[in-house]
């Protein structure tokens, strides 16, 4: 366990805490048991991202089958050990010397769908909650759309050459830009907004839209050819 625990004193800890600092601070840590039991009982981290994704696939499912006043608190707790397991999977591979670009790609991939599904399901509840048909699932939907093409926009404009934003030296300029993308780890207790889930939709769309302002900043810098 002290092993383990060393990790949170590593480079990929440190910058989680500029750039995702509510995973880090949430759900890093009691993450840390989970990967001594995988430890213990020879549970690869690839299984742990494959259960990262049932997790994900499973939120919009609840979200429309369960009885409401269940479905909120299930989607939010299944939204927070989504992110347990998304931790416990880079971890359990650094510490067993497993990491490989095959699972470093896969996590990837199974964290852009997580949130798609996270946001159909605030959508959903929402719906569910005011009985406005399928309206607030699809701004959630749009949402998703938002965040998954400011991800794209951010990979197609990406400097090869220059620093990662979240292993850069956080000064007054970066505090508050990085400050408000680590809030995305708190987006699952969105589910428990009741009567203001309306609220919480709209909230993703303002996020989403944030992001992919910031994923278009380089074009504004870029010299005229």
């Amino acid at each position: 366990m002290a092993t383990i625990a060393r990790d949170l004193r590593g480079p990929v800890y440190r910058a989680e805490l500029r750039g995702s600092w509510a995973t880090a601070v949430l759900f890093r840590v009691p993450s840390l048991p989970l990967v001594w039991l995988c430890t213990r009982l020879g549970i690869g981290p690839m299984a742990v991202t494959f259960a990262a994704l049932v997790v994900a696939l499973s939120l919009p499912v609840q979200a429309a089958t369960m009885p409401l006043g269940w479905a909120v608190w299930t989607v939010a707790i299944s939204g927070a050990f989504f992110h347990v397991l998304d931790c416990t999977d880079g971890t359990l591979a650094r510490v067993t010397g497993r990491s490989s670009r095959r699972g470093g790609d896969l996590d990837f991939l199974i964290d852009m769908a997580q949130w798609g599904m996270l946001y159909l399901a605030i959508g959903m509840l929402a719906d569910r909650t005011l009985d406005t048909g399928a309206f607030w699932t699809a701004v959630a939907a749009f949402a998703a759309w938002l965040r998954l093409y400011a991800r794209t926009v951010r990979d197609r404009l990406a400097d090869p050459t220059a620093q990662a934003p979240e292993s850069s030296a956080l000064t007054l300029k970066n505090f508050v830009p990085r400050f408000v993308s680590g809030l995305s780890g708190l987006l699952p207790f969105l589910a428990l907004s009741g009567g203001n889930l309306w609220l919480a939709v709209l909230f993703l769309v303002v996020y989403a839209a944030l992001d992919v302002g910031e994923a278009l900043l380089p074009l504004l810098h870029a010299a005229p050819e």
